[in-house]
Formats: C-alpha cells, structure tokens, sequence
C-alpha cells in the first residue's frame, strides 16, 4: 500500500506515544450519491410530466408550483453534494506496529495501542450476498471508546458494553473493512495472546466477560467445563458453543457483548490444541 505522509501533527502523537511503522491508512466510505440523484431527477421529470399534460403550465399556478418544485428539488441535489463532500473530507485511519490512531470526526483524534485496548467486535455476514460488515468497539483503558465500521450496530454495542455514553464517539465507516477489521483484530490478538497464556499457565483466571479460563478449566456463565472433557467450541448464532461430555453449554450474552472475544479464541485454540469448528 502506497501511504501518504501523516500530517506533524499525526507524525508527532505517533512518535510520542510509541506506535512504531506506519503500516497502512484508510479513508470513509464514498456517501451513495448516484441512486439517491437518479431518484430525484426522475419524480422531478414525472412531476413535469404531469403538470404539462395536465395543462396546468399555461396558467400561474401550474408555473408557480414547478417553480417551487424546482427549488425543493434544487435544495435537495446541493444537500446531497453536501454529504458527498463531508463523508470523505477529514477522517482518517491509520495502522501502525504498535496501534491505530482515527481522526475524526472533527478534531478528535482518537489513538488505541494494541497491548492495551479492549474491543468488541460486531460481524455479521450476510448468506444471500457474502458480505460481511465489520464494527469494532474501541475502548480504551481511561474508558474512551470510539466505534468505527459499519455503523448500523454500532449504537447498540455502544449501549451493551458502555456504562454509558458520555465517553462514545461514533467514527467513521472506512473503505476496505475487509482489510482494515482482521488486520485490526490479528494485531491485538498477536500482542495480548502471550501475557494471557502466561496468565493462564500460572493457573490465573482471565476474565473475558461471561468466558474465564484458567489453566484446567473453562467458566460459561458461571458453569465450570473441564477442558479435558471439552469437545467443541464454535460460534452459532451470534454466540459461543461449547460442547463438553456431550452436554453444550452456551454465553448467555452475544459474541459483540464479549470484551476482547478473538484473544480469548486464540487462547483456547493453544489450550486445547483443537481449532474453533
């Protein structure tokens, strides 16, 4: 990927706080502008239409109404340029070595080091079309939180995991979150994963929401398994599955409710050598 050159200011709070190489960078999604232009030009041109078949524009009140209309219409095409304008102007996402940085909305800036942040991922993949969306609840450890992604979920994880909403911000939807998501997601994984089966080696109980594993067992909602007798493990659903002694167990809570779901994946993976089915 051919990068741009960060501005001082990103340049600097990059080099102060450590965040090592940049490594990629990525911009808002374009705002739909050619479906919502068509529409309008087309009920404009069926407006027109019946006005002049109905012989309404040979008197004043048939120019004064497409004069009017043509104003409304007018008003909503340069809204439309508008948004166009805002949804790619100044928001940015930056990967580095050691974290992310987003800018925007706005001033904001908005930095998270792999090592310490907490995230909630929302994925939903759609059967009929193969897309994925991608959100990803960045929280940081003075409790700041930004969500950047598909937006539709967003506010709905905001308010799961949040105490509340006085520290959420509401990013950006960046092009490529095929790109930008597992990228952000193996970085975090690949750097808490050694500090957590360290933990988890010492016999300490880590704790991942409703999921706490320790060195001989895993905890689901309170339910201790044995993982010598643990079977499976998927997601289904939006939750996770354990199957232990042919008996499954299942989080109460969905998978986006999970702090930090895909490290603690990774860690049962090296327990029990068994990949997520």
């Amino acid at each position: 990927m051919n990068l741009n050159p960060l501005s001082p200011e990103l340049h600097q709070l990059a080099e102060q706080t450590d965040l090592g190489v940049h490594r990629a960078e990525y911009r808002p999604r374009p705002a739909p502008f050619a479906i919502p232009l068509a529409v309008a030009l087309t009920i404009y041109a069926l407006v027109i239409a019946c006005l002049a078949g109905s012989n309404m524009l040979e008197n004043s009140f048939g120019v004064i109404m497409l004069v009017v209309f043509t104003v409304f219409i007018g008003l909503g095409v340069l809204n439309l340029l508008h948004m166009k304008r805002r949804s790619g102007a100044s928001d940015e996402l930056h990967l580095f070595d050691h974290g992310l940085i987003v800018k925007g909305p706005k001033a904001l800036v908005s930095l998270r080091h792999w090592d310490d942040a907490t995230v909630y991922q929302r994925l939903f993949h759609y059967p009929q079309t193969g897309l994925t969306t991608y959100n990803y609840l960045l929280v940081a450890p003075d409790g700041a939180a930004i969500s950047i992604g598909d937006p539709k979920g967003a506010t709905t994880s905001a308010i799961t995991n949040l105490p509340n909403l006085d520290h959420f911000t509401l990013g950006a939807s960046f092009d490529r979150p095929d790109q930008w998501g597992p990228a952000v997601q193996e970085a975090i994984t690949r750097t808490q994963l050694p500090a957590v089966l360290a933990r988890i080696a010492n016999n300490e109980t880590v704790a991942f929401g409703p999921l706490t594993p320790n060195r001989d067992t895993l905890t689901v909602d309170g339910t201790a398994i044995p993982l010598t007798g643990l079977q499976d493990a998927a997601v289904k659903d939006g939750t996770a599955v354990f199957k232990s002694y042919n008996r499954f167990f299942k989080t109460r809570e969905p998978i986006y409710a999970i702090p930090n779901f895909f490290v603690f994946k990774a860690a049962l993976e090296v327990q029990t050598n068994r990949p997520w089915s």
